[in-house]
């Protein structure tokens, strides 16, 4: 087999890739630095910062309230999502395809247009902003993530398991338990982790549909204000790690695959 040259190509893609990571190494980096300004070169190394931040009550708050409102997120989308996608794909209807747009639209729109649309719709009906704005506001967010990505696998799915199913006499309820559920299961399972992992992360929206109690990326945004320290470094590198982990996850389960 021919050894191909190292071309211009493959110079840029290095380059790209330095320019992508790189942000995300001085983070991780700096979180374990004992210097208090986080400047360069580092003086030391420390896990000092790491206990520090996990220590703080308003922290820990934040990433209840975080992890609250993603699972919370993760579970309605997925269960409005997943209907709404068997609905599209296995059913005629007058106005399908002005459903299938709209449907798009909270994801092609601009979070912070997103964030002053979904205030003043509260605003509007005085409804008082807390964590419960936030699932709402979320849920909206993440359900089209929710449909696009059962649409796909509903859409290569053969319904003719299904009906032999219910030509041996197995009941609807039957079929969808023992057949229907356990082929689209890993789907379903990637998109838990998908919504999750977005909700957690959100901010824009957030940051205009949250009352008093605040999440962790509100958190961070507040301690950032004040300059950027080692301990927020070590919370974003926690909150990084944990991201990274569920997209990497759901994206195994999902099978979520860019054709070229």
């Amino acid at each position: 087999m021919k050894t191909r040259k190292f071309d211009f190509l493959d110079f840029y893609n290095i380059l790209l890739i330095i320019y992508l990571v790189l942000p995300i190494i001085i983070i991780i980096v700096f979180s374990f630095s004992s210097n208090p300004s986080g400047q360069f070169p580092m003086k030391g190394v420390t896990l000092d910062w790491y206990r520090k931040a996990f220590t703080d009550k308003l922290i820990i708050n934040a990433i209840k309230n975080s992890i609250y409102v993603a699972l919370s997120t993760a579970g309605i989308s997925v269960f409005i999502g997943t209907l709404a996608s068997f609905a599209l794909i296995r059913y005629q209807f007058r106005f399908k395809k002005i459903v299938n747009t709209f449907m798009l639209i909270p994801i092609t729109m601009p979070g912070i247009i997103l964030g002053i649309a979904l205030l003043s719709f509260f605003s509007n009906l005085h409804f008082t902003r807390s964590l419960l704005t936030v699932i709402i506001s979320h849920v909206l967010f993440t359900v089209p993530f929710v449909v696009l990505i059962m649409n796909a696998r509903l859409e290569g799915f053969d319904i003719a398991i299904e009906e032999a199913s219910k030509d041996l006499g197995a009941s609807t309820l039957q079929t969808f338990r023992y057949i229907t559920f356990p082929i689209i299961r890993p789907s379903i399972i990637g998109v838990i982790m998908l919504t999750f992992a977005l909700s957690f992360d959100e901010f824009l929206v957030t940051f205009f549909t949250v009352g008093r109690q605040n999440t962790l990326p509100l958190i961070i945004w507040s301690m950032l204000r004040r300059g950027v320290s080692p301990k927020v470094n070590a919370v974003a590198t926690v909150v990084l790690c944990l991201s990274f982990s569920i997209i990497l996850i759901a994206n195994k389960y999902a099978k979520l695959k860019l054709k070229v």
